[in-house]
């Protein structure tokens, strides 16, 4: 085993361990030792055994043996000894001698060998072969653990290492070289640095390697070099050269590491700053450098543009004596609490040269530049934006009383970021949502996105000044939105929407619309059902012949009853459907038109009113023509003397102009036309609508409630649906109808709700 070293000049005690089995002989030549050689203990041993077990036990630098001992010989003992994994110098120390001896000693790896002789000089030479011994097994012991140590560490090292020879051929290398440049060690071994330098690389290796060659030290070089596979990186070298004691050179060593990504970087980073000086000189933005003192050490040429100063001007004064709304102690206490990388934001007011100052945005934010502090300043003239903040404040305020008031619906005010500036409304509050859920969001902030990219789209619209209708769902809610500008002095200055939940209403129309459709499918399949038999009947009337002239009318009468039954349930179903468009409508040529196409006999008519409406003039036709058919056979049958009062609600409700046949059944009912009592119809205007009246009977109050009822009907003849589809005509168009008694104590039919002609 080892010994610990030694400080540089001193000696390195020993420890001897000497087995010979005269113990007086064993002691002696201990106590001799000892005084030849400072720093020199022994311990000794009788017996090969006791020896071994001593080594065990123990740590020894050397071991003295006698070749004869009792149980075996010196030699036996050495191979015990190496056995045990005991690694010392070994010297034979014997009485006994011989040249075989000897020579069997040294084959086998024993250290030394000495015959015993008299005299004490002979110990003196003990000494000195022991003391050699020792210090030659320490320095090879040393060599070896460095060079263990070198190979673990070039191994292990996480840099590459190439080994070259004097040639600077390669010889090794280790792991990491392997993995930079894909190459195994056997592939490598015998080539040159050729075989790994890039072409642009070959001169300046070469100028390493020549240097290197006058074993002049150590060198430093980044090269692009070649991968394997062909791929170029670019590494980082340090090579030196090896030598022995005399100055020759054993070998050559070079570490490196793939330094491309670092390389990359500090491209990119050469190249942004080229980017930021252009910037710098360029930028529309105002840009200045400022230290931990506030004092400007740089200033671009567009801060210099927009405050008047030369940059010379501008360098060394300090921030607070260009910015008014920054206080020394304000700067300082916001500086200190900066790190390098931190970004501050902030509004102040640049003074310019002549006195006067804009507002500006200011971008602080804090670099260390070649160890020290500075601040970079970049601002912005921010004139229009506050002129349009300050625009934004008047008209929020004149819409606020009126967005947190609506009754109906909710209210969004938005800026040109499209941001909602001022929201309120019923709506809001009915659904538990507060206006701050909305203020500084967009719509992207608080809608799914396609909802939000439509919003959008439309709130850019009324930015540009147009205004639009349009519908969206939301979590099963329906909503119809209006978006349109809001105008200032100088053009746009917001949007508006305004939202309004028709989720009941859309309901309904569907629900109607349904119903509708259900019933004109049932109307159509029933009147041709009843069609084809009523056109069979009749063909086969027209072939019998008979001299019962009067049954065969009785027949026809019945025929066209049914006829006309089909073809105002037809109507019924078709006038109860929603108007599809609107015109501008002149009331008294519609009453005309209609009054032409209805048998009227003697009736009157007299029309006092100028007014257009917006109708669908085909369904309002039809309205007047079953009101004026109602009037004029309710005053024809009164004037007969056949029908009591009430009858009124039973005629034809055909939208066609009456046929012979009608005017057959007309006159079955009475002579109108041979009456000195002819109704005279009216029709005027109202405040929010019309009226149709007449001079007839009328019809008792009991009976108002129920005349517009499908099928009610005080008249053997009648059908009941005449005035149902009236009432369905003004539903269609949103009008409300009422029934009263005119001034002469006949009929009066009010219509209200009717929407006026456009101007």
């Amino acid at each position: 085993m080892n010994a610990p070293s030694a400080a540089s000049g001193a000696e390195v005690p020993i420890r001897v361990l000497h087995v010979d089995d005269e113990p007086d002989f064993a002691g002696l030549t201990a106590a001799f030792l000892e005084r030849e050689s400072e720093g020199t203990t022994v311990e000794t041993a009788t017996t090969a055994a006791e020896g071994l077990r001593l080594l065990a036990e123990e740590r020894f630098d050397c071991v003295v043996s006698d070749y004869n001992l009792a149980e075996t010989d010196g030699l036996a003992f050495f191979e015990s000894v190496r056995d045990a994994g005991v690694d010392v110098p070994f010297i034979l120390f014997t009485g006994r001698g011989s040249e075989e001896i000897a020579s069997e000693a040294i084959s086998t790896g024993v250290s030394d060998y000495l015959q015993k002789e008299t005299g004490t000089g002979q110990y003196a030479v003990l000494a000195n072969r022991i003391r050699n011994a020792v210090d030659q097994h320490r320095s090879r012991t040393a060599l070896e653990t460095s060079q263990k140590r070198l190979a673990l560490f070039v191994e292990q090292s996480p840099l590459g290492v190439l080994e070259y020879d004097e040639n600077f051929r390669i010889v090794a290398i280790n792991g990491a070289a392997a993995e930079i440049l894909g190459y195994t060690e056997d592939e490598l071994r015998g080539h040159t640095w050729e075989k790994i330098v890039a072409d642009a690389s070959y001169e300046s290796v070469d100028a390493v390697t020549s240097a290197l060659m006058k074993s002049e030290g150590g060198y430093y070089s980044v090269d692009e070099n070649v991968r394997k596979n062909g791929e170029r990186i670019v590494c980082e070298w340090h090579n030196r050269v090896v030598t022995d004691e005399h100055g020759e050179m054993v070998a050559v060593f070079s570490q490196f590491r793939d330094i491309s990504e670092r390389h990359r970087r500090e491209e990119r980073l050469r190249r942004t700053t080229a980017r930021l000086e252009a910037l710098f000189e360029n930028s529309p933005d105002m840009i200045n450098i400022h230290d931990q003192e506030g004092v400007i050490t740089e200033a671009n040429p567009e801060l210099c543009a927009k405050t008047g100063y030369d940059a010379d001007e501008l360098v060394g004064t300090s921030v607070w004596d260009l910015d008014d709304d920054i206080h020394p102690d304000e700067a300082q206490a916001l500086w200190a609490n900066m790190t390098a990388g931190d970004r501050s934001k902030l509004e102040g007011s640049y003074r310019r040269r002549d006195g006067s100052s804009f507002p500006v945005e200011v971008h602080i934010r804090r670099l260390a530049l070649n160890g020290e502090d500075r601040f970079l300043v970049i601002s912005r003239d921010i004139s229009e934006r506050v002129e349009r903040e300050r625009r934004l404040e008047e008209t929020t305020n004149r819409y606020r009383t009126l967005v947190e008031n609506v009754p109906d619906g909710g209210v969004f005010l938005f800026d040109k970021d499209l941001r909602y500036t001022l929201v309120g409304g019923e709506e809001l509050r009915s659904i538990g949502v507060s206006a701050d859920d909305f203020l500084g969001k967009g719509p992207h902030d608080l809608f799914p996105a396609a909802l939000a990219d439509e919003l959008e789209h439309y709130y850019q619209e009324a930015l540009a000044g147009n205004d639009h209708t349009f519908e969206q769902r939301l979590d099963g809610e329906e909503y119809r939105i209006r978006t349109l500008p809001i105008r200032g002095d100088d053009g746009v200055d917001a949007g508006m929407a305004m939202s309004q939940n028709v989720t009941e209403q859309r309901q309904q129309e569907r629900k109607l619309r349904q119903q509708k459709e259900s019933l004109a499918e049932f109307a159509s399949v029933v009147s041709h059902d009843l069609r084809n038999p009523l056109n069979v009947a009749e063909g086969h009337l027209e072939l019998i012949d008979t001299d019962d002239a009067d049954s065969l009318d009785a027949v026809r009468r019945a025929h066209r009853r049914m006829r006309t039954l089909i073809e105002d349930v037809l109507t019924l179903a078709r006038e109860g459907a929603a108007v599809e468009s609107l015109d501008d409508v002149e009331l008294a040529a519609a009453v005309e038109a209609s009054w032409l196409n209805v048998e009227t006999g003697e009736a009157s008519l007299a029309v006092d009113t100028d007014r257009a409406i917006r109708a669908d003039e085909s369904r309002l036709r039809q309205l007047f023509e079953n009101l004026f058919r109602n009037a004029v056979e309710h005053g024809a049958r009164q004037a007969s003397g056949r029908s009591a009062p009430g009858d009124s609600v039973e005629h034809s409700s055909t939208s066609s102009r009456a046929t012979p046949d009608d005017a057959v059944e007309h006159s079955s009912t009475g002579d109108s036309t041979a009456s000195d009592e002819a109704v005279t119809v009216t029709v005027g205007a109202l405040p929010d609508g019309f009226f149709v009246a007449d001079d007839g009977p009328g019809i008792p109050a009991e009976s108002r409630e129920s005349v517009f009822e499908a099928g009610y009907s005080t008249s053997r003849d009648g059908t009941g649906f005449g005035l149902r589809i009236v009432e369905q005509i003004a539903e269609a168009h949103g009008w409300s109808v009422a029934l009263t008694e005119s001034e002469t104590g006949g009929a009066r039919f009010e219509f209200s709700g009717v929407a006026p002609a456009a101007e």
